[in-house]
């Protein structure tokens, strides 16, 4: 068999046997097309990522806030101690507890709104690359669909 052939159908067997919340995790943009789920793999982040407990108070009222409303939230990262907004040598809110990535299969837009409308203690942003939503604690903001300054 050639190399490639032995990839696809080991990727095969991955995707048959991933349980069902790791692939429904993935989501669709309004066009149908696939948006890459990267944003575990292009930050090398440590399973320690999604912990909640390393969360500023402040973004644990926000989370709990966004879970009360939006049931099936999935925690994609949390704290990253050393993190650096990307293509930027600054500090990222990841790594002091003040941010949460996350996300709620099939309504992205929903919570979006929400989140736009609610939470005006901190911002909320959208990638273009990732499946994710992010939102902090601090300076209001709202950034959508914007470049992860990842490739």
């Amino acid at each position: 068999m050639r190399k490639g052939s032995t990839i696809a159908v080991l990727s095969l067997g991955l995707a048959t046997t991933t349980a069902p919340s790791l692939v429904d995790a993935r989501s669709y943009n309004g066009d149908g097309y696939r948006l890459r789920d990267r944003a575990m793999t292009s930050r090398n982040v440590r399973s320690t990522g999604d912990s909640i407990t390393c969360l500023t108070s402040e973004a644990r009222n926000l989370l709990a806030r966004i879970r009360s409303k939006f049931n099936n939230v999935q925690i994609v990262s949390t704290c990253r101690p050393g993190a650096k907004i990307a293509g930027t040598n600054h500090p990222s809110k990841h790594a002091s507890g003040q941010a949460i990535d996350f996300r709620v299969p099939g309504r992205k837009a929903e919570v979006v709104q929400w989140l736009i409308a609610n939470h005006k203690n901190g911002g909320t942003m959208t990638y273009n690359d990732m499946d994710h939503i992010h939102v902090d604690v601090g300076a209001r903001f709202v950034a959508l669909n914007r470049p992860s300054g990842r490739t």
